[in-house]
């Protein structure tokens, strides 16, 4: 028995880290790759404003990730995914003993590997990772999209590899319970938790009729299936939405502050504010290609976890647009991913011109729906690379106009999104080049961009005692505008109010437009 024990031993040792060193090569060549992709994107003209006030940013970072302060707005599912994250920093302590025992059967953490109560901790944790991911599933089984359609938040999402991080996720919980049985029926007094190990204790007991050779053989298998599991799961998640295990903290962190609702930011290329009295000749007006987003605009795509929780609050999906800011963030990802060969692996671009996309159809692929504009061209092929940001099915966009103008610019998203995804910039920053590069934009705004040219507001309201082609505004008047400044933190706004007409029919008021800009210096 002992020449078996020592065989076992020394054949885990090496299968284990041989395995090891394998896909921790593999992981990190991913990482390095997902490193220079994100920071890929250009500038920020405020670099600075997404790294002060790091007191703060380290204290929002607890609160939103390790409090998971915005997942329990929604009790069942934030509560579910509250022990499942903390279970698995508990259970990383399991892993460190693991790796241990490759080297010494009766390996225990150091000052603390013989507390009962961390024996107690990592067998609740356990059991809470377990109860959370069968409240998961129940979950995606009842709002299945398959089943209600448009309804369910997950509709558009990559389901199957939701599925497949819940097994895997179940693979470690079982795999953990049958190490640990084994190893208390196998190891006895040097077992490290004499006490508090209950649930290790049951499985223990329930193994123990099948005697202490195959309890020998089941700690090894257990063990090394167990880290096994967890090294695939590694490379899923750096393959998947669940990067957001690693890259939600950076992007809270790194999120606009007080929140990403305050006043939009000012158009920018490479970093610099855009003149517009004198722009730059290369300058670009908005985003028009995946490359000209920021690398904290890549960061918020690459973060996305396709919860679906912007998708269910957005006012235009609710009423029947086909515009979801889950799906927005999901297709700007897939595009950068799917094009990354291009833009940092040195892929030369094929001519502009080589690919007819009306040719192409609008067929779906995968996990596709109507709304899903990537899944029109998939791969990194030549189509992938030319076809516009924007554009329809015939041209091959990633967004498509109906999308990108359905927004109401109202924020539910960005308050929703449980890591910090800041939609509507990058949605507005899509219209700017529509709007100021290709002149591509929806008719009815025409009317408006024509008053606001003319009379300096969209309602084309002028003043009675105006000078005759002024714009002022004045207060003196009921059907006149009211101007007004104020300050809204550390910027200063100011805005107009004022009664609103369409021809000659009577409307309600139109809301404040607000335009604020920080203070000089």
């Amino acid at each position: 028995m002992e020449n078996l024990e020592h065989t076992l031993d020394v054949a885990r040792l090496v299968i284990g880290l041989l395995a090891t060193v394998v896909v921790l090569g593999f992981a990190a060549k991913r990482v390095l790759w997902l490193t220079k992709l994100i920071s890929s994107g250009q500038k920020l003209g405020d670099e600075r404003g997404r790294k002060d006030d790091l007191a703060r940013r380290f204290l929002n970072q607890n609160k939103e990730v390790f409090a998971q302060s915005k997942l329990l707005k929604w009790s069942i599912p934030g509560i579910a995914h509250f022990f499942t994250m903390w279970g698995f920093f508990v259970l990383a302590s399991v892993y460190l003993e693991a790796y241990g025992v490759l080297f010494d059967p009766k390996f225990a953490i150091p000052f603390v590997g013989h507390w009962a109560v961390l024996g107690f901790l990592q067998d609740f944790f356990a059991l809470a990772v377990l109860a959370g991911i069968i409240v998961f599933a129940i979950i995606r089984l009842t709002k299945n999209p398959d089943t209600i359609g448009r309804e369910s938040r997950f509709y558009g999402s990559h389901n199957g590899g939701a599925w497949e991080i819940l097994i895997m996720i179940f693979l470690v919980i079982l795999t953990y319970a049958i190490f640990r049985g084994a190893a208390v029926n196998v190891l006895g007094e040097h077992f490290p938790y004499q006490n508090g190990a209950f649930f290790s204790d049951g499985m223990a007991a329930l193994l123990a009729p099948l005697g202490h050779t195959a309890n020998v053989w089941i700690e090894t298998i257990a063990l090394l299936a167990h880290i096994g599991v967890m090294l695939v799961f590694l490379l899923i998640v750096l393959h998947s939405k669940h990067l957001h295990i690693g890259l939600a903290p950076i992007n809270v962190t790194f999120k606009r502050l007080p929140d990403g609702l305050g006043p939009l930011l000012p158009m920018e290329y490479q970093g610099e504010p855009i003149d517009f009295d004198d722009p730059a000749e290369d300058a670009v007006f908005g985003r028009g290609r995946i490359e000209d987003f920021t690398w904290k605009a890549n960061l918020d795509m690459s973060t996305c976890t396709e919860c679906g929780r912007c998708q269910s609050q957005c006012p235009a999906w609710n009423t029947g647009k086909p515009l979801s800011p889950k799906l927005v963030m999901m297709n700007l990802r897939d595009h950068l991913f799917a094009k990354a060969p291009y833009i940092i692996e040195g892929k030369p671009m094929p001519e502009a011109g080589s690919v007819d996309f009306a040719t192409l159809g609008d067929s779906l692929h995968g996990h596709g729906v109507p709304e899903d504009g990537f899944a029109r061209i998939e791969g990194s092929g030549p189509e992938q690379a030319l076809r516009p940001l924007v554009g329809t099915a015939e041209q091959g966009g990633v967004i498509d106009p109906d999308v990108l103008w359905s927004c109401t610019n109202c924020g539910a998203c960005v308050e929703q999104c449980p890591v910090d995804i800041e939609h509507i910039d990058h949605i507005v920053d899509m219209r700017r080049y529509q709007v100021m590069v290709e002149s591509e934009f929806p008719g009815e705004l025409g009317v408006l961009f024509k008053n606001l040219e003319l009379k300096g507001n969209p309602g084309a309201r002028t003043p009675k005692n105006a000078p005759p082609g002024s714009t002022s505004w004045t207060s003196t008047s009921r059907s006149t505008a009211k101007t007004w400044t104020v300050s809204r933190g550390s910027s200063t706004c100011s805005g107009w109010a004022a009664p609103g007409r369409m021809r000659t029919a009577p409307k309600r008021p139109p809301r404040p437009s607000l335009n604020c800009s920080p203070p000089p210096g």
